[in-house]
């Protein structure tokens, strides 16, 4: 297994994933087409979250055990770990 291959895979799927999340933003929800534009980004939104976080998982890095998909934790100023998704401090490790 190429671990700088994983993590390559997994910062592409970030930057996608909220890139989607932009685009999506941006629509008007004005019309039919416009809504099913806007559920199908989300959709592609949510299988990208859900693939972040399994490629994120088996790397070993560090989830949030309150968010569905998990979030990977961040650290704040005090090297404590917390989530860019649901703000919570965790000191916990989603399985």
């Amino acid at each position: 297994m190429d671990i700088d291959a994983l993590h390559s895979v997994l910062l592409s799927v970030t930057v996608i994933s909220e890139k989607l999340r932009k685009v999506r933003g941006t629509l008007p929800p004005s019309d039919d087409v416009t809504s099913d534009v806007i559920k199908t980004l989300e959709e592609a939104e949510a299988d990208l979250r859900l693939t972040k976080a399994t490629l994120a998982g088996e790397l070993g890095f560090n989830l949030c055990p309150h968010c569905w998909p998990p979030e990977l934790l961040a650290t704040d100023r005090h090297d404590r770990p917390v989530c860019p998704g649901c703000g919570l401090l965790s000191y916990d490790r989603a399985a």
